[in-house]
């Protein structure tokens, strides 16, 4: 595996918007973010998330072992999460317009970017699901069978 250079730490889930931009659970469902800095990785973020999502544009968002849906906030103000109504068990960021996710269900959600009404119900069933900045988006559903979204983006 000499492609790849091993960092220290120990992560179950983890996710890259940019060289700059990743961020990552632990098994005790523990956050962190990339330092930056090889030799000290890893910078503890107060919460506790069991999926995260890293745009490319420093968005960052999460569910916990509940479902409850977080964006985080620490880099605006003393708050570090924002909870988002709705339930979900798996989130991905492309950016901070293009979020989505599955519920424990399968059911599909994509972001209105709005915190009012914050989601919009997607037809399809996956159990993960991947977003990229440029609005790409592709999952999986409990079968292994693999899906690339064709649809208009959801308004």
């Amino acid at each position: 595996m000499s492609e790849w250079k091993q960092i220290s730490g120990s992560l179950k889930a983890i996710d890259a918007g940019s060289r700059t931009n990743v961020w990552g659970v632990n098994s005790n469902d523990g956050i962190y973010t990339f330092s930056n800095n090889d030799t000290s990785p890893w910078v503890s973020i107060p919460g506790s998330l069991s999926d995260i999502g890293a745009g490319i544009d420093g968005t960052v968002w999460g569910v916990n072992s509940n479902g409850d849906i977080f964006r985080y906030t620490g880099d605006q103000g003393s708050t570090n999460w924002t909870k988002i109504n709705g339930n979900l068990s798996r989130i991905a960021v492309g950016s901070r317009t293009n979020v989505w996710g599955v519920n424990s269900n399968g059911a599909i959600y994509h972001y209105t970017n709005n915190d009012t009404s914050p989601w919009e119900s997607v037809a399809g069933s996956l159990s993960d699901i991947g977003a990229a900045a440029d609005g790409t988006v592709w999952g999986v559903n409990s079968n292994g069978n693999i899906y690339r979204y064709t649809g208009d983006q959801p308004s």
